[in-house]
């Protein structure tokens, strides 16, 4: 099963026992945006009773799996949260879930059954895509060359990140890693070997 992200933020909602649970499902990069989301949240809803949430976060081949209950019961909302990212099968996403206590508790039982409900919804009316593994790379080139590479770039739908003018061209770029040796290649044979790919650490 190939692995999809989000292409934006969506929410869902659900209600039990006067509970309320709004859950909100970000695409994010790296785990600082994470941070970054959940300091935001708790400054919007400062008298939420909880905010629990789970990410899979993929980084190169590097995965990395979070979840919190945060002061819920242990296992009760950010293990529910995380596993439906996994059935899911998504990555670079985190789901946060805001909870404002109705007054009944719902038990353990109840409370993986809401907190897994909102995810759910929230991915639900969220919009997915397939997930692509980018790497970034340069190439430095004469200006004789620069139509040729210009017209290449183009037909691979390259993401220009810069490019510098100087005694050459430096291009730094976001390259599909399923296409980087293709790209490789066909600038090679466009400048007779002169052009080489450095990945950008």
């Amino acid at each position: 099963m190939e692995e999809v992200t989000l292409s934006s933020k969506s929410e869902g909602r659900y209600s039990e026992k006067g509970s309320t649970f709004s859950a909100l499902a970000i695409p994010v990069s790296d785990v600082a945006e994470v941070k970054t989301n959940l300091q935001q949240l708790k400054e919007q809803f400062p008298d939420a009773s909880h905010i629990c949430y789970g990410y899979r976060v993929k980084e190169n081949d590097r995965l990395d799996e979070f979840s919190t209950d945060a002061g819920e019961p242990k296992g009760s909302s950010g293990i529910p949260i995380l596993n439906v990212l996994k059935r899911k099968h998504l990555v670079n996403v985190v789901i946060f879930v805001i909870r404002y206590f109705g007054g009944s508790k719902l038990g353990i039982p109840g409370l993986i059954h809401a907190y897994g409900r909102a995810a759910e919804n929230a991915i639900e009316t969220g919009n997915l895509k397939k997930w692509i593994l980018y790497q970034q790379i340069s190439i430095c080139y004469n200006y004789d060359l620069q139509k040729k590479v210009d017209s290449l770039l183009q037909q691979f739908a390259i993401n220009i990140i810069k490019i510098e003018f100087g005694e050459s061209i430096k291009t730094d770029m976001e390259v599909e890693i399923e296409i980087t040796e293709a790209l490789a290649q066909d600038l090679r044979e466009i400048s007779n070997g002169a052009i080489r790919m450095k990945q950008i650490s």
